[in-house]
């Protein structure tokens, strides 16, 4: 064995010695000499594992002719206005510092900006350079186009000169932006911003609430990181980058690039909130940079609501941002049908209701099949019994258990009763009820839209839980005059069902709450009606 073993070792020296000798390896090529680097560090990133790791920049471009120096002696702000939005800028750092959609308020009706207050010294606002320094606060001179535009410029007449051209992009949400750098500025991180809007009260109160995540769209793939899981700072290096910024549940804030970019730079950030006490724990943003791939970034600031027909009329992937879940198809007709409805009756809250009947007398032959099937089901129960009685003491035996189900087969086909008669009209309302509930979860035509009397807001809960607890009452009463199937165990469980569903409704949209409580008083109409039918109730 040591004797072949020794033969293997000889053998194999032999035939890499010959391999080395009849194919050697290319001599590597002469290194060339190195290129300057330009390093943008992630000004905010919070202990090793959140560092950024640098990114040489590409040949570095001949310096421009020397011009004279230009810098601005006072800060001085521009506003452009059109019909949907007003978007002020600051020549300090020529960045945009509010960004408003007039057509949207707040919670208490002050005008919605999509900048969020953040009391930190790293915060960056959308346009806003960023170098080894920190955040751009040069004091550029302001060259007006117009009303719609205007150009930034900055040079300190030794090669290093910034100019960022801002214009309306027609009389949509969106904002043109061509921004050129050179000398010690090329290369230097572009913000897209620090955080998305400030929410009020309402929407904090939320679980369901979200604001401030971040949303990239590169390489054919749609990336979401929400801002309350966020535990570090990372980047992501696409081949083609389609837009990157930040959306909520009813507005989005993106930059969509026409020139290439080489990194996406994703810093979390930690802030002390003002709305939160003094102990309590650091708010957290995200603050997103774009590092072009050469000394130009152009492309165009969007700041949108999230409205589907919008979306769909912006295309390019933006559309993506509203996402309705796998049923999104069933989703998207029930919206149309609630716009139709609302634009003959003016209340969202009235929509839903007639919405929800409507839904209902489409369904109802087969919630009629249903309730049918499970009366039969009901009067079978004693038969059933006695079937399981008699394999009881053998029900470990595999022969005697098929022997049971034959018995129980054959008097289902005997009373013409089908099994699933029950459930299959159950499962054929499930698509419908989550096309539903990701609908009210997501359309901003119900934010802030007031139903009657203490519900003034149906994407918001409940402030006083009464329709969540009319809910659970009419689902108790449903169940109760609803024929009772399944074993003892089984309708136990079912009758906990109404207190868990209250207590998760608790906190969901009102608008939501009101659509289960509608049907609910729908479904025991039906009940009454169908019932007597089959013998049930005289």
């Amino acid at each position: 064995m040591e004797k072949r073993l020794l033969l293997a070792f000889v053998l194999s020296a032999v035939i890499f010695a010959l391999w080395s000798v009849l194919f050697p390896p290319p001599k590597p090529p002469t290194p060339a000499p190195p290129r300057p680097t330009a390093v943008i560090p992630s000004p905010t990133a919070v202990g090793p594992a959140d560092a950024a790791s640098p990114i040489a920049a590409p040949d570095i471009e001949p310096s421009p002719a020397p011009e004279e120096a230009v810098v601005a002696d006072l800060e001085e702000r521009v506003r452009l206005v059109n019909d949907v939005m007003a978007v002020e800028l600051t020549n300090r750092g020529a960045a945009i510092v509010s960004f408003e959609l007039l057509g949207y308020t707040g919670d208490e009706g002050e005008p919605l900006d999509l900048i969020q207050t953040i009391d930190h010294p790293a915060r960056s606002f959308p346009l806003q350079m960023v170098t080894p320094d920190g955040p751009d606060e040069r004091l550029y001179s302001i060259e007006r186009r117009g009303a719609r535009g205007a150009t930034f410029v900055w040079a300190d007449g030794g090669g290093n000169r910034a100019e960022k051209s801002i214009e309306l992009s027609g009389d949509g949400y969106g904002l043109d932006v061509e921004i050129r750098a050179h000398g010690a500025l090329r290369g230097a991180a572009v913000s897209v911003g620090t955080g998305m809007r400030d929410l009020g009260l309402t929407e904090r109160n939320s679980r369901l609430a979200r604001w401030g995540d971040v949303v990239i769209l590169a390489d054919g793939e749609l990336e979401e990181h929400r801002r309350a899981k966020l535990k570090q700072s990372f980047v992501v290096a696409p081949q083609a980058l389609v837009y990157g910024g930040f959306q909520d549940t009813y507005f989005l804030s993106i930059l969509r690039p026409r020139t290439a970019v080489a990194e996406v730079r994703v810093n979390r950030i930690e802030h002390r909130d003002p709305t939160a006490g003094e102990d309590s724990e650091p708010a957290v943003a995200a603050e997103l940079l774009l590092l072009p791939r050469g000394s130009e970034l152009s492309g165009q600031l969007l700041g949108a609501p999230k409205e589907y027909d919008l979306l769909q009329e912006i295309g390019g992937g933006v559309e993506q941002t509203l996402d309705f879940g796998v049923f999104g198809p069933i989703s998207v007709v029930f919206l149309k049908a609630l716009w139709w409805i609302y634009g003959v009756v003016g209340n969202y809250g009235v929509a839903i209701i007639l919405l929800t009947v409507a839904i209902r007398l489409l369904l109802f032959p087969l919630m009629h099949t249903s309730t049918v099937s499970m009366r039969k089901m009901q009067k079978l129960q004693p038969k059933i019994k006695e079937i399981q009685a008699k394999h009881k003491k053998k029900k470990q035996d595999q022969q005697a258990r098929a022997k049971m189900n034959q018995e129980m087969m054959a008097l289902y086909k005997q009373e013409g009763v089908n099994p699933m008669g029950g459930c299959l009209p159950m499962l054929v309302q499930l698509p419908i009820l989550w096309a539903l509930y990701k609908l009210f979860l997501n359309a901003i035509e119900l934010r802030l839209a007031p139903f009657m009397l203490w519900i003034q807001d149906l994407s918001a809960k409940d402030p006083y839980y009464i329709t969540p607890i009319l809910m659970t009452a009419t689902m108790w009463l449903q169940q109760r005059l609803a024929p009772q199937a399944g074993d003892p165990q089984q309708q136990r469980i079912m009758r906990m069902l109404p207190l868990v569903f209250g207590i998760m409704f608790l906190q969901f949209p009102s608008g939501l709450v009101l659509y289960w409580l509608t049907n609910n008083v729908l479904t025991i109409i039906q009940q009454e009606v169908t019932l007597p039918l089959v013998g049930e109730r005289k």
